[in-house]
């Protein structure tokens, strides 16, 4: 019986093996050579690809997230209406901002904390700016109205006169009096702010005060610097008036070519051409010279144009202080009009045509339709 069992086992080992081999295949291991040799003999097994890197497995990974991504956008866009489309596009614009501030969340808190920082910061940057401008205007409104004061009794301040009224501006002995205190208060105003717009217009009163104590050559001197600073030259205004009045100091002082000079630079600056026409050619008839008085006068009168010929009203326009005192000094220059044409407002129907355009401009008459 055991031999039998044996013998069993012997012939299902001999079956086994003979299913491992196939017949007529050489083995690589024993007919290594054999199999070299002989052309119809199968190859050697193929060696095994290499490995993919990290690298490419990540750009791998990523192409199918985003092929995989896209089939669900394809297919879950598939049979949407326009709202429907909308609502998505919005649940997934607010899903992308959502792992965006998670994933950025300590960056975004420090942008929030700089913001609110320098908010505050500004805040208070203004605020200090703006009372320091208020302190520089109540100083400089002070030199102001310490200039404007008045003569008499000092011990008659803060009293109220006739009609019960107090007036704000204070009682100086003599005007020498207030000229000193007029000049030691623009100072202090120009002390509080120095290189400011505000210290110019200070400074043009110091100079003012100082030309009408007769201190021209002092005047100048500040009306100079006022026009060379950066103020002057940021603001229009203030540069306009520093050169005006550096010009009425030079001719205080009696040089006219000087400030015939300056007034043809303050001719440059926009909105100033027309009195500095007219200061022109005044000085140029104190210098004797007729001829470019005259002409200055043409070129001002034709700047200006014709006065108007009456106000809403009816009466007469008004007319401005240049076009009073060109007209004079041209009386002065030309009497008899030869050369100088003074622009004289319209009369009769051309003065009817202009009353309605004014009348039409401020809407006061209704212009005629076109046909």
């Amino acid at each position: 019986m055991v031999q039998e069992e044996a013998t069993k086992a012997s012939k299902r080992a001999q079956r086994r093996a003979a299913d491992d081999e196939t017949p007529g295949e050489p083995s690589y291991e024993e007919g290594a050579d054999e199999v070299r040799g002989n052309p119809d003999a199968p190859s050697a097994p193929p060696a095994a690809a290499p490995l993919p890197n990290r690298k490419d497995r990540r750009t791998a990974a990523a192409k199918a997230r985003g092929d995989r991504k896209r089939e669900r956008s394809e297919n879950v866009a598939i049979g949407l209406d326009a709202g429907e489309l909308v609502d998505d596009a919005f649940v997934r614009v607010t899903d992308k901002v959502s792992r965006f501030g998670r994933r950025h969340w300590n960056v975004i808190q420090w942008v929030i904390g700089l913001s609110l920082i320098a908010g505050i910061g500004y805040q208070l940057y203004t605020w200090r700016m703006r009372s320091v401008a208020a302190s520089v205007s109540d100083v400089l409104f002070d030199a102001v109205l310490t200039e404007e004061g008045t003569l008499g009794d000092p011990k008659e301040q803060g009293k109220p006169n006739a009609n019960g009224i107090v007036e704000p501006a204070p009682i100086f002995e003599n005007d020498a009096a207030r000229l000193d205190a007029a000049l030691a208060a623009y100072r202090k105003a120009a002390e509080q702010r120095p290189g400011s717009i505000a210290e110019g217009f200070a400074r043009l009163g110091e100079a003012g005060v100082l030309l009408e104590q007769g201190k021209a050559e002092e005047a100048a001197a500040v009306f100079e610097r006022v026009a060379a600073s950066g103020a002057a030259l940021a603001n229009v205004a203030l540069r306009a008036q520093a050169l005006e009045g550096r010009a009425l100091s030079l001719e205080t002082k009696g040089d006219l070519p000087s400030a015939r000079h300056v007034f043809e630079e303050l001719a440059s600056l926009p909105g100033y051409e027309n009195p500095a026409l007219y200061q022109q050619a005044r000085l140029a008839q104190r210098q004797g010279d007729l001829d470019a008085a005259k002409a200055l006068l043409i070129k001002l009168f034709k700047a200006l144009g014709p006065p108007k010929a009456a106000a809403l009203g009816g009466l007469p326009e008004r007319p401005d202080f240049l076009r009073e005192r060109a007209t004079q000094l041209a009386g002065v220059v030309d009497p008899l009009e030869k050369d100088v044409k003074v622009p004289q407002p319209p009369i009769g129907a051309d003065a009817v045509q202009q009353m309605l355009k004014q009348l039409q401009e401020q809407g006061v008459v209704t212009p005629p339709a076109t046909p």
